[in-house]
C-alpha cells in the first residue's frame, strides 16, 4: 500500500493552539469561572479532530481504512495532549489565580460532601503537594479519552474508498 499523506501534526497543532487562545481569552475576561465554559474548548477539540479526519480523507484520496482514518484523529489528538500540558504550565505562571481557584473550589466540593476539617486539610495539602502532577495526568486523560472518543465519530463518518478498491492496492 502507498505511503499515506499526515494531516496530523499541521492539525493537532491548529486545535491545540485554538484551544490555547479561547482558554486564554477565558480566563482574561473572567468567564473561565463560569459554569459550562469548558464545552467552549470540548467543542474545538471535536470540531477539530473531524476536520483533521476530513483532511487526511482527501489528501489521500478517500483511499484510507476505518483504521488509517481513526489512527489520525488519535495521533492529532496526542499532539494536542502536549499542547494543552505545556499550556496548563505556562498558564499557571501567567494565571496563577488558576491554582488558587482549583484549590478552593476543592475545598467547597469536599465541605458539601461533608468531609471532616482532617480529611479537607489532608486532601487540600495532597493537592498543593502533587498538583503539576495530577495536571498532567487530567491533562492526558481527558485528552486522549476524548480524542479517541472524537476519531471514532470522525472516522466513522470520514469518506472512505469502497472496501474492493483498497484490497486492489
Amino acid at each position: 500500500m502507498d505511503k499515506k499523506v499526515q494531516t496530523h501534526i499541521p492539525y493537532g497543532f491548529v486545535i491545540g493552539l485554538a484551544m490555547v487562545v479561547v482558554s486564554a481569552l477565558l480566563e482574561v475576561t473572567k468567564l473561565a469561572e463560569k459554569p459550562g465554559m469548558q464545552w467552549i474548548g470540548a467543542i474545538i477539540f471535536l470540531v477539530g479532530i473531524i476536520l483533521e479526519v476530513q483532511a487526511y480523507s482527501k489528501a489521500n484520496n478517500a483511499q484510507i481504512t476505518f483504521g488509517n482514518a481513526f489512527g489520525s484523529g488519535f495521533k492529532a489528538s496526542a499532539i494536542v495532549a502536549i499542547v494543552m500540558i505545556a499550556w496548563g504550565f505556562i498558564s499557571l505562571l501567567i494565571f496563577p489565580q488558576i491554582f488558587t481557584r482549583a484549590l478552593e473550589k476543592a475545598q467547597t466540593d469536599m465541605a458539601t460532601k461533608k468531609m471532616s476539617e482532617e480529611q479537607i486539610d489532608m486532601a487540600i495539602n495532597f493537592t498543593k503537594k502533587y498538583f503539576k502532577l495530577l495536571m498532567v495526568v487530567g491533562a492526558l486523560f481527558s485528552t486522549l479519552f476524548m480524542g479517541a472518543i472524537a476519531s471514532l465519530i470522525a472516522a466513522a463518518v470520514a469518506k472512505k474508498a469502497p472496501k474492493s478498491t483498497l484490497m486492489n492496492q
